[in-house]
């Protein structure tokens, strides 16, 4: 199951330029490499979603993570997910997910869920809810790092 979700998002993900909504394309090969990458599946009405990307906003730069979250409100909520993003000060890159297609290719039935990519694109960690168990973990991992 890993495995195929792993393939499925590479798949998305090796596209290289992904559109956002507050950073126009991010070309992918510029962040590939250089920090781990978590991908966040959230919507405005998820409390949960909205307290994990709140947490993982703190701690992006001393986690040395690059935060793609990935948006499930819907196409025509663009402008209201984008005011939302900028009223929590939300520093990452926003993706709408248009007819849920990386949401049924992640194979994510529950928000938020979120993944960990290590530098050179292998899964290390899915996570399904938000705990601050999960924060622990990241902070662990980037401390077996040093």
């Amino acid at each position: 199951m890993v495995k195929a979700i792993l393939l499925l998002a590479l798949s998305i993900l090796d596209t290289q330029k992904i559109s956002t909504i507050n950073y126009g394309i991010v070309d992918m090969d510029t962040v590939w490499g250089k920090k781990p990458v978590y991908i966040s599946f959230w919507a405005i009405w998820c409390t949960n979603c909205v307290k994990e990307l709140d947490r993982m906003n703190r701690l992006k730069d001393s986690l040395r993570i690059f935060i793609i979250a990935v948006n499930e409100d819907g196409e025509r909520k663009k402008g209201n997910v984008l005011s939302f993003a900028k009223s929590r000060k939300w520093d990452f890159p926003i993706v709408m997910d248009e007819g849920q297609k990386f949401l049924k290719s992640y194979g994510v039935t529950a928000l938020p869920t979120s993944f960990l990519y290590d530098t050179q694109k292998k899964l290390v960690k899915k996570f399904t809810g938000f705990a601050e168990s999960d924060v622990k973990y990241l902070k662990e991992l980037k401390d077996d790092e040093k």
